[in-house]
């Protein structure tokens, strides 16, 4: 597989960190982004980033699950196997140059998916939609990764790229591999700026 299914405590304790910044954001804009129990009462108890990290790793280290990301984990390669070839097959077709080699770190917090240029994924995997939308983040993390240079170069904000991702799955053979997939309420999707990012 070209997908790489991971699990780190190192990493889960960096993305909630990374969270301590946009956290008031998340709530603000109510998005939907899931966060261990004791998550808020830390953020509110901490005077400073550096008093919040410590006692993170402490409180991360008393609930981390060796066992329950392995579960995880297989429950992820065992979806993602039955689409993986014909999903890379079909970003080739549309001008798309996928990678090698891709790594997923499965995470049971934050957003739904995440991705890190040039080629990691953060996959949230805690609830049941979570689950059955396993496939269809990981295709949207990895469209991401696939069209970010041209997004960049085309001067796209991020309502205008999360139109683009979109667009892959409504207007492309993914359609088909991927029939379930939801389009964003926060994309504006633009067919004039899709054909720009496939040239």
């Amino acid at each position: 597989m070209r997908l790489k299914i991971l699990h780190s405590k190192k990493r889960e304790k960096e993305k909630l960190l990374n969270i301590y910044d946009e956290y008031q954001w998340f709530i603000d804009n109510k998005f939907p982004v899931i966060l261990p129990g004791f998550y808020d009462k830390l953020y509110k108890e901490t005077k400073t980033k550096k008093l919040f990290k410590i006692k993170l790793g402490k409180e991360l280290d008393r609930v981390y699950n060796k066992e329950l990301y392995k579960n995880k984990i297989r429950v992820v390669k065992n979806k993602w196997k039955g689409v993986e070839i014909d999903f890379f097959n079909i970003l080739k077709k549309y001008n798309q140059k996928p990678k090698n080699e891709y790594f997923c770190y499965v995470s049971l917090y934050g957003p739904e998916g995440q991705f890190e240029y040039p080629n990691i994924i953060d996959l949230r995997i805690k609830k049941k939609l979570d689950i059955k939308q396993i496939n269809e983040t990981i295709a949207h993390e990895i469209i991401h990764l696939s069209i970010l240079n041209k997004a960049k170069k085309l001067g796209l904000n991020y309502e205008q790229i999360e139109g683009v991702v979109d667009l892959f799955f409504k207007e492309t053979a993914l359609k088909k591999l991927f029939p379930s997939y939801k389009l964003q309420s926060i994309a504006k999707r633009n067919i004039e700026i899709f054909r720009k990012i496939l040239v």
